[in-house]
């Protein structure tokens, strides 16, 4: 668990481990953390007091990437879960994983995320996280989804531990999507990544529309790294909010060059008229609707403008493909293997 300022979730993440239905003494909890100063270190720390299986690292480089790799050195168990510290796992959630893998032959696993949030703005946010139209049909967020399927990538997945002895760690070039980046590189090696939609995860929002903003954004900017160092895309809908940014700006110039709107209004008629819908579908009630029709633009503008700005900020690594993963001790993994 890489963690930072956590203090809001922490708890109840640490406890949804420990209420597994799973032998406690099998599991083992590493968390790393990157300098939270809210008082998610001395709550961990209380929880140390009375389990000896929780172990916490320092984190001095604050960013997930490098974070797990500090506690992947250390790790021990046959299969590794990355979780987070705002996110509870249900009680089966280790044991219903791991029967998936073995039905499937699988090297990663895991579920479906139910996104929740405490307020009006975040229960928006939420909804439009977890729609097509706001995510582009992500598998691991469709919570509508019945059949086991095999997928390109999903959220909290079990790892066999021999995949971070063939693979390497996560990769530090990336401060976001750095597991996103990992399960591309498990693909591209030949390995299956399947996902039961029985089994749900909780994960906790973001309750505000500019901390949204940020977070997409900083996803857009570094799914530039993930394209650069795989050397391709794994779906299409990653570049859609780019070309819906750079689709504004060109008609926008063009109504203001040639003094044509057209081609701008029918843009922003049929974007507007599409979210409506989308935003009307999702609502469970009036008030929810604009809320969600404005995540949805959130979500949108932040992620194109984040990847737009990560082809002009990486612009001189597109032949930079190696792995960065300076923090895993890989010599250490192997010697703490049982």
């Amino acid at each position: 668990m890489p963690v930072l300022n956590e203090i809001k979730y922490i708890s109840n993440s640490i406890c949804s481990v420990l209420n597994q239905s799973f032998d406690l003494t099998d599991i083992e909890i590493i968390i790393s953390d990157g300098g939270s100063s809210d008082g998610t270190i001395e709550k961990i720390k209380h929880f140390q007091a009375s389990y000896s299986n929780i172990h916490l690292l320092n984190n001095p480089y604050k960013i997930v990437s490098a974070g797990f790799n500090l506690a992947l050195s250390i790790a021990s168990s046959d299969y590794i879960l990355r979780f987070d510290g705002h996110s509870e796992l249900p009680p089966n959630y280790i044991s219903d994983v791991l029967v998936l893998m073995k039905d499937r032959n699988s090297d990663i696993a895991g579920g479906c995320i139910k996104t929740i949030s405490s307020n009006l703005i975040g229960k928006a946010i939420s909804i439009s996280q977890s729609s097509k139209f706001g995510v582009g049909g992500v598998s691991f967020r469709n919570s509508s989804l019945t059949k086991v399927k095999e997928v390109d990538t999903l959220a909290f997945g079990i790892h066999r531990r021999e995949l971070f002895s063939n693979l390497g760690g996560y990769d530090e070039d990336l401060v976001c999507n750095q597991d996103d980046e990992f399960n591309f590189r498990a693909k591209q090696a030949g390995k299956k990544i399947w996902m039961d939609p029985a089994i749900k995860t909780i994960y906790h929002s973001r309750s505000g529309y500019m901390k949204l903003f940020k977070q997409y954004f900083k996803y857009g900017l570094f799914k530039v790294r993930v394209l650069q160092k795989r050397g391709k895309l794994i779906s299409l809908r990653h570049i859609i909010p780019s070309i819906f940014i750079l689709g504004l700006i060109l008609t926008f110039i063009t109504g203001i060059g040639m003094n044509q709107w057209i081609y701008f209004n029918i843009f922003v008629i049929v974007y507007s008229s599409v979210n409506i819908i989308a935003s009307i579908l999702g609502s469970i009630s009036l008030k929810l609707f604009p809320l969600i029709f404005f995540a949805n633009i959130v979500l949108h503008t932040s992620y194109g403008l984040g990847f737009i700005w990560g082809i002009f900020k990486f612009i001189n690594t597109w032949n930079d493909k190696d792995l960065k993963d300076t923090h895993f001790n890989k010599e250490q993994f192997l010697a703490n293997s049982f």
